[in-house]
């Protein structure tokens, strides 16, 4: 049987929801430096929580 995956492909997590978000933020203010730190974050997020190259 099976089995639909419980999460399609690609999907954001909370997590990348929450940077993506500050990040767009930051850009919407002005704030380039806290957009790039938040860049930053998120490919530590992304190599830590989905393990991505």
């Amino acid at each position: 049987m099976n089995e639909e995956p419980t999460e399609k492909p690609g999907a954001r997590c909370e997590g990348c929801r929450d940077i993506n978000r500050e990040r767009a933020r930051a850009m919407a203010a002005g704030d380039v430096q806290e957009a790039a730190a938040l860049t930053t974050a998120m490919g530590v997020h992304l190599r830590v929580t989905h393990e991505y190259p």
